[in-house]
């Protein structure tokens, strides 16, 4: 199972940064399955998810917006929804990313 957290333990930063780089990497791998001649390969397509997440910088990106997330709300859930959801609205690798066919 691939780690998303840069963080070393786990609190409420850890689970923001794993929730959010799982969701970015579903989200691409739905994008890499969409092939228009119909194969299937999930395995392929999830090890390319998760490599360019990782790669790409977006994981990076992610991690350190969530970290400055966290040091101006703190643990303020209310605050810090909507902020994480804009997060990952502006870093879905469908968007950023070509599409590896």
């Amino acid at each position: 199972m691939p780690t998303f957290s840069s963080s070393m333990q786990y609190s409420r930063q850890y689970y923001a940064e794993h929730g959010l780089g799982s969701i970015l990497v579903f989200e691409y791998l739905y994008f890499l399955s969409q092939v228009p001649d119909g194969s299937n390969h999930m395995q392929e397509f999830w090890t390319l998810a998760v490599k360019e997440y990782q790669s790409s910088g977006i994981q990076n990106k992610v991690n350190e917006s969530i970290q400055k997330a966290f040091e101006k709300c703190g643990n303020n859930v209310d605050a810090l929804c909507p902020i994480l959801v804009h997060i990952a609205k502006e870093n879905q690798l469908s968007k950023i990313l070509p599409r590896k066919d």
